[in-house]
């Protein structure tokens, strides 16, 4: 196994972009390698903050199978927010990766390249907003319709 020292950025990633974290994709992908995986040559990398993945639960079915689960982790930023970050390889791994892109709100999306110890990513797109859910189910309700619905128990 080799440490990655180095992680070059190529492109304009968004200002709001986990690549602003000094140490966090040296860490994250530090990290899969300890755990056990070997981080490929070429390969598509995609960051998505964990409450925002959890916001797009509707959505996720439609990717369950885009993820490898050996190159698919949970990475903390130094002040405790998680990120989703999964590595994509093979040969079909731009695709799967347009797939997620789709489905996961405000991430960021890279194709990878391994060297040695330095690792580039080359900024390919980001996705903000995505459509989360029928927006009837975002309206504004007060607390007597919650439970009305019974979606709110009385006490």
């Amino acid at each position: 196994m080799t440490t990655i020292d180095t992680v070059a950025v190529e492109g304009s990633p968004p200002a709001w972009g986990v690549t602003g974290i000094k140490g966090f994709i040296e860490s994250a992908l530090a990290r899969v390698e300890r755990g056990g995986a070997v981080l490929p040559d070429t390969f598509r990398v995609s960051f998505c903050p964990w409450g925002e993945r959890n916001a797009a639960a509707g959505q996720l079915s439609e990717i369950a199978d885009v993820f490898e689960p050996q190159l698919r982790l949970v990475h903390f930023t130094s002040c405790g927010r998680p990120f989703l970050i999964a590595i994509l390889s093979g040969p079909d791994a731009d695709e799967r990766q347009r797939r997620a892109m789709k489905h996961l709100p405000w991430s960021e999306h890279y194709r990878g390249r391994r060297e040695a110890s330095k690792v580039t990513l080359n900024f390919i797109g980001e996705s903000e907003d995505v459509d989360v859910g029928p927006a009837e189910s975002l309206a504004t309700r007060s607390l007597r319709q919650l439970f009305e619905t019974g979606e709110v128990d009385e006490l």
